[in-house]
């Protein structure tokens, strides 16, 4: 394929902002590697992917709109893409393009830091593109998943799809039923009031939030008050980019750390 100096990795997005871009290219410098990422805000979506081969560049991170329109246009799938219908990692290696979803290990790896998964009863509160990832990571790990969601019919075409248990409306969450809880709608996104599921909690839950600014959601604040084991929308962020990071290195152990305080610098920066 095409070589640069230095190697070039990307983003495509319909907005491009710049938390990818602080949090790749602390990693590459972290790691040692002469690896420059850059984020493009794209509408041609065949162009972009043309623009991949012509250009050798190394890897693409894909963000909404475009997690479902790139795939008709790459050589390979993952299985894990292939099931949740999305890829937020285009993989170029000797010319070949390989799409991958870094989004559902991500969420895993988030909770395994907090809890396990096998036999754990999740409540999962949305019904979106990143729920629908979440939901496939989750039950590949083992967990018992229940999907709400605002809209009633889409958590329960979710549940269909991957053979989950369909819960209702976010008003029928109740947390005596599960083990922990998993929010995937957008609710508390840049909305520090806002908490999904507010005065239903309870201490014995595991709670995450896939929202990343604020760092510390309502949703999170209210769980850490009542004891929860709690991990923020960061955590899930930056276990997708270590993901991303370790396919476009070839493997290399991703700088979880460094990462990490690239991630918070530049959310206090913008957010």
């Amino acid at each position: 394929m095409p070589r640069s100096i230095p190697t070039l990795c990307g983003s495509i997005m319909g907005s491009p902002f710049t938390f990818n871009v602080k949090v790749h290219n602390a990693a590459y410098a972290a790691l040692g590697l002469d690896y420059t990422f850059v984020c493009f805000g794209v509408e041609d979506v065949p162009g972009a992917i043309a623009a991949v081969r012509a250009l050798g560049i190394r890897g693409l991170n894909v963000s909404m709109p475009h997690k479902q329109a790139v795939m008709a246009h790459l050589d390979a799938l993952d299985e894990t893409a292939r099931a949740i219908g999305a890829v937020n990692t285009i993989n170029h290696v000797d010319g070949k393009l390989t799409g991958y979803n870094t989004d559902c290990v991500g969420a895993v790896r988030a909770l395994e830091e907090i809890t396990t998964l096998p036999d754990k009863k999740v409540a999962l509160l949305g019904a979106g593109g990143a729920a629908r990832a979440i939901a496939y990571g989750l039950r590949e790990a083992g967990a018992r998943v229940t999907v709400f969601n605002r809209t009633a019919d889409k958590a329960r075409a979710l549940a269909a799809d991957f053979g989950l248990d369909f819960g209702g409306t976010l008003e029928d969450f109740k947390a005596a039923d599960f083990d922990g809880v998993v929010n995937a709608t957008a609710a508390g996104f840049k909305a520090p009031d806002v908490n999904p599921i507010a005065g239903r909690l309870a201490p014995h839950l595991f709670v995450m939030d896939a929202a990343f600014i604020p760092v510390r959601s309502r949703l999170i604040r209210d769980a850490q008050a009542l004891g929860c084991r709690t991990s923020d929308g960061t955590r899930m962020m930056l276990h997708q980019a270590r993901g991303q990071v370790e396919l476009y290195s070839g493997g290399l152990q991703a700088p979880l750390e460094a990462m990490s305080a690239a991630l918070l610098a530049e959310i206090e920066r913008v957010g």
